[in-house]
């Protein structure tokens, strides 16, 4: 990894950049946000889009699960990325907020293949007791919807603050990236 934090810096954004458009080890990141008994919680989500300016990413979710409630009550969450084959770690911290633009959730819902489309019509929100997990319940046939359903929820998080650690490279390389009014502001850190 090179020795430039501007450098470094347009490497990240360039993997979050390739994690949209292909598979990558940053198509799929933990959100962590917190609930209402102040607990942390953890999940995976799919990265859907990637803007540089000004830093934020999309992804998308149920409108009647628990992250929804958690994001409302406190927007503040962290993301966290790993890449095992290069032994680098990427942590992003921002405000989420649900997006409203109804060209914008038209245009990500198209993107969905159509079994996750169909996830968004089931009846049972996510985390509902089941008592057959293989019994599918839906709303619908399977096959592509042209307009997102209400409970379709498409999360922008703008990005605050990146933090990277390569243990691959020796010695190991850890920075922080704060954004600031006048742009990027990035330093080394003891990894």
């Amino acid at each position: 990894m090179t020795h430039s934090l501007d450098a470094h810096l347009q490497v990240i954004w360039q993997k979050l950049t390739h994690a949209v458009s292909a598979r990558s080890p940053f198509t799929l990141m933990q959100l962590a946000s917190v609930a209402e008994n102040e607990q942390p919680k953890l999940r995976t989500i799919v990265l859907r889009d990637f803007s540089l300016t000004p830093a934020s990413l999309l992804f998308t979710t149920d409108v009647r699960s628990a992250k929804v409630r958690e994001m409302r009550d406190n927007p503040q969450v962290s993301l966290l990325g790993w890449d095992a084959q290069n032994s680098f770690q990427l942590r992003l911290e921002g405000e989420a907020v649900c997006v409203d633009e109804r060209e914008l959730r038209c245009t990500v819902w198209q993107k969905l293949r159509p079994a996750a489309q169909q996830l968004f019509y089931s009846p049972d929100s996510p985390g509902d007791i089941l008592d057959d997990p293989d019994t599918r319940r839906s709303g619908h046939a399977s096959v592509s919807f042209a307009e997102p359903p209400q409970n379709f929820a498409l999360i922008r998080v703008m990005i605050e603050r990146v933090e990277s650690l390569d243990v691959g490279s020796e010695p190991h390389q850890r920075c922080e990236f704060l954004q600031q009014q006048q742009g990027w502001r990035g330093r080394w850190l003891a990894p």
